[in-house]
């Protein structure tokens, strides 16, 4: 008896873990599961079609059907609004929370040496431009401006600075020595993005 149905860009998504509703995870944690690819290799919009096709037919659990799929299909998720309530609680688990060092080290080597396209530099900055961004129309607080003028602050002078001019000055100098941007950033504790960005003054400019 199915339990989901579903689409993605390739057959991984049917068989990852990750990003799925609490529904589907209750489901799967209770007892064993078959994945059935129905069309691979088909038009997007095909897909979607067929989606919302079988959701039609066997109906989500709020229908009186089987499937613990929360939208009709078509568009997935990303034709749902979550009311206010929903983004509290959504956001409530991680108020608070602090991003341990273990973590951040984690994020960064994920990152190192990865080359955004200026395709999708484009659809980043157009997915939060106008109306899509969090803040239009909203006029911030004086309490959060003094934040933001703090969190600017050039150097040494940005309490969220890991280094000072003087290592600065020196992470350029081993640089044009000849030491490796890798072994720079080692050795100061930093991602290598941040000693390239220091090399190629795009950060620490004043310096």
């Amino acid at each position: 008896m199915p339990f989901y149905v579903g689409i993605g860009v390739d057959t991984k998504r049917a068989y990852s873990k990750t990003h799925r509703n609490s529904h589907w995870k209750s489901i799967v944690s209770s007892c064993d599961y078959d994945v059935h690819v129905l069309f691979d290799d088909v038009d997007y919009e095909f897909a979607k079609q067929k989606e919302m096709e079988f959701i039609e037919i066997y109906k989500r659990k709020s229908d009186g059907g089987t499937l613990c799929n929360i939208t009709l299909g078509g568009d997935g998720v990303l034709g749902i609004v979550h009311t206010e309530e929903a983004k509290e609680k959504m956001g409530a688990p991680n108020k608070g929370k602090v991003i341990s060092e273990w973590h951040r080290k984690r994020i960064s080597e994920f990152h190192t040496g990865k080359v955004v396209s200026k395709e999708t530099k484009k659809k980043m900055s157009d997915s939060v431009s106008g109306e899509k961004n969090h803040a239009y129309g909203k006029t911030a607080s004086e309490e959060t401006r003094d934040k933001m003028r703090a969190s600017a602050k050039r150097g040494s002078n940005n309490k969220a600075s890991k280094l000072t001019e003087s290592n600065v000055i020196q992470i350029r100098s081993l640089h044009v020595g000849g030491q490796s941007k890798r072994s720079i950033a080692k050795q100061f504790g930093v991602c290598k993005t941040t000693i390239q960005c220091i090399i190629n003054r795009e950060t620490w400019r004043h310096i």
